[in-house]
């Protein structure tokens, strides 16, 4: 669902990666975040991969363009919205290991 979420919500049926950052940044800290994943990497400080967080962003270059992110949940765990007519769901951060990803922390 590309385009999908904003700061109050899901919108065009559903969210994207970036809208579903959006939405829970806003709804749990009052941060507003640049609508796309690519504007998120610059957002925040960058921090290693070592030292990550519960509540950081991992932004994954996965398409060659910075076009995915997710929200870090400790345990190895990420939560994002992977693509249209899935689900939001959480998944294996170091499945992601075989793209290029940073990771940002914004709180």
């Amino acid at each position: 669902m590309w385009g999908g979420g904003s700061t109050k919500g899901p919108t065009k049926g559903g969210y994207d990666c970036s809208g579903l950052m959006l939405y829970a940044f806003y709804q749990g800290a009052h941060i507003t975040l640049p609508r796309t994943s690519q504007q998120m990497r610059h957002s925040g400080t960058r921090v290693p991969r070592s030292q990550i967080r519960p509540g950081d962003l991992i932004v994954i270059n996965n398409d060659g363009n910075w076009g995915h992110v997710g929200l870090y949940a400790g345990n190895d765990t990420m939560i994002h919205a992977p693509r249209p007519g899935k689900s939001v769901e959480t998944t294996s951060a170091s499945w992601w290991e075989r793209y290029d990803w940073d990771v940002r922390r914004v709180l």
